[in-house]
């Protein structure tokens, strides 16, 4: 598959958004996550934990975090961030956002 044959996915997630289902792709898939948060309360960047994804560009703004991944081989992967509130360190509770990927052949 070429670059130009990748399909474009995209993965949104506001907080307070229930966990959202698998993501199923096929090797050379893109996938652009964005995590919104805020200034008070953002997100890590997002994390390869397991698995063949690649995290191609990211950045971050107040609290708000855009990664693109391109999924480089079959199999499955997990994607990661945390987000906490950053005015007080024993304030509210840290939050994991996690996303299960399944790769499968082009």
């Amino acid at each position: 598959m070429t670059h130009d044959e990748a399909r474009p996915l995209e993965v949104v997630h506001r907080a307070g958004d229930p966990p959202g289902p698998p993501l199923h792709v096929r090797v050379g898939d893109e996938v652009v996550i964005t995590l919104y948060g805020s200034a008070a309360y953002g997100w890590t960047p997002v994390e390869v934990v397991t698995g063949s994804l690649t995290v191609i560009a990211a950045e971050t703004t107040d609290g708000t975090v855009r990664a693109t991944v391109r999924a480089a081989g079959v199999g499955e992967a997990e994607l990661r961030s945390t987000s906490s509130f950053r005015g007080d360190r024993f304030g509210p509770q840290t939050r994991l956002w996690r996303l299960l990927v399944h790769v499968e052949s082009s």
